[in-house]
């Protein structure tokens, strides 16, 4: 494989989508399946590289020279500095986007949700957007989560189509902003049980019944999101629900033995096997 030296050409490697000034692809440090990666060329020639599921620059860089698509151009080490201003635009374009949105009630996003079997009350970290930019250029209506406990401001987007179902265009969902160690807090009943999953659906599920007592429910939003999302002081019960699939197995366990060591009770649930906590709900009904 040939080694590059420009951000067009390592999104073109990864299958990425390049948009004329920057280019968006699935990070090589990590088994996310979203397109996480944002690649850029700085003024000076030097590559920027952010990972917005939360991969270090250095982990990046060395995902990339593993699987041959990066030299030892040097021209990459200074390049953080460069980095942290192109973060904070991207931050910046998150709030901005936040702002604009609408509360989430009679909303097509409220649609989206109840159309997946999600029956529990959705809370105010969640939103509707009716023409929210998309990463390939357009603008299409979608459901807009704000993430907390990241480094910085961001937010999560699942875009629609007018009937309410997820768009087909792909990426149908995407972050922006720097959402390490982050996550998306949908209920906040129960601060000596919480309850971390991946996806905001399915932790709504685990809302419409699939839980016997209140608890407080974060969606981490991928496997590695919830491999590195930063855990609350109050050390109580944790429960972890995965996802049936290995990805979701390696990432709870993960997590489990992090929590385990920093104090937490741990108790695992896990979704049948190839399915998630709102495919169970889905096909429940």
């Amino acid at each position: 494989m040939f080694s590059y030296i420009n951000a067009r050409g390592i999104t073109n490697a990864l299958r990425g989508v390049w948009y004329g000034r920057y280019g968006s692809a699935r990070c090589p440090a990590h088994d996310d399946q979203l397109p996480s990666l944002s690649l850029a060329n700085g003024h000076d020639g030097r590559l920027l590289l952010i990972c917005y599921a939360g991969c270090s620059f250095r982990e990046i860089i060395q995902a990339l020279r593993r699987i041959g698509l990066l030299g030892t151009q040097a021209f990459v080490d200074k390049a953080y500095d460069h980095t942290l201003s192109f973060s904070k635009q991207k931050a910046e374009r998150a709030q901005a986007i936040w702002q604009q949105s609408q509360p989430i009630k009679d909303t097509l996003a409220e649609t989206y949700l109840r159309n997946r079997g999600i029956t529990c009350e959705l809370p105010a970290d969640l939103r509707f957007h009716d023409k929210c930019p998309h990463p390939l250029g357009m603008a299409l209506p979608a459901l807009v989560a704000l993430v907390k406990g990241a480094g910085s401001f961001a937010i999560h987007r699942t875009f629609l189509q007018a009937n309410g179902c997820k768009t087909d265009q792909k990426p149908a969902k995407a972050m922006l902003g720097s959402v390490m160690g982050g996550a998306v807090y949908l209920s906040e009943d129960n601060p000596k049980h919480l309850v971390i999953c991946e996806g905001i659906e399915t932790g709504l599920s685990l809302l419409s019944g699939l839980l016997s007592e209140p608890v407080n429910v974060w969606a981490s939003l991928s496997t590695s999101g919830m491999m590195r999302v930063n855990l609350p002081p109050i050390k109580g019960r944790l429960t972890i629900a995965m996802d049936g699939d290995d990805a979701g197995r390696k990432a709870g366990f993960t997590l489990a033995a992090r929590a385990y060591r920093q104090g937490f009770e741990v108790f695992m649930m896990q979704a049948p096997n190839a399915l998630d906590f709102n495919d169970f709900l889905y096909y429940s009904r």
